[in-house]
C-alpha cells in the first residue's frame, strides 16, 4: 500500500517520556497562577450579572419595594463578587533555590479549588434566595 509508512514504528525510550513530563510540568507551573486569576475574572462577571439579572427582575415586578430576602440575596452575591476580585488579584511567591515547586503548585491549586467551590456556594445561595425572593 504505502510503503513509505511501513518503516520501524516510533520507539519511545523512558528519557523521552521524563523530558516530555518535566516539558509538561514546567509550563503547568508557570500557568497556574494565571488559572485563579482567569477564574476570579470569570466569576466577578457571573456575580455581577446575576445581581444584575435580579434587580431587573425584581424592577419589572409590581411591587413597593425590594424584601429582606432579595436584600440578602443581594449582599451574599456581593460577598460573590469580593471572593471573586480576590482570586483576580496577582499573589506575590517566594520562590527560592530551596522551594519545592511541586508542594507550590499544589498548594496553589488546593487554594483555586478551595475558593471556587466557596464562591460556587455562595452564589448558589445568593441566585436561589433571589429567584425565591422574585417569584414570590
Amino acid at each position: 500500500m504505502h510503503d513509505q509508512y511501513k518503516k520501524e514504528p516510533m520507539r519511545i525510550r523512558g528519557e523521552d517520556v521524563l523530558e516530555g513530563l518535566r516539558d509538561w510540568v514546567k509550563s503547568d507551573l508557570k500557568e497556574s497562577p494565571k488559572l485563579g486569576y482567569d477564574l476570579g475574572k470569570f466569576f466577578f462577571s457571573v456575580s455581577v450579572g446575576t445581581i444584575g439579572t435580579l434587580a431587573a427582575l425584581e424592577k419589572l415586578r409590581p411591587s413597593s419595594g425590594m424584601s429582606g430576602i432579595l436584600a440578602f440575596s443581594f449582599a451574599v452575591l456581593f460577598l460573590s463578587i469580593v471572593l471573586a476580585l480576590l482570586m483576580a488579584i496577582p499573589r506575590k511567591s517566594a520562590i527560592g533555590g530551596d522551594t519545592d515547586l511541586y508542594i507550590e503548585y499544589m498548594k496553589s491549586v488546593d487554594r483555586i479549588v478551595f475558593r471556587s467551590w466557596v464562591w460556587f456556594s455562595l452564589w448558589l445561595i445568593g441566585t436561589g434566595l433571589g429567584a425565591w425572593a422574585i417569584r414570590r
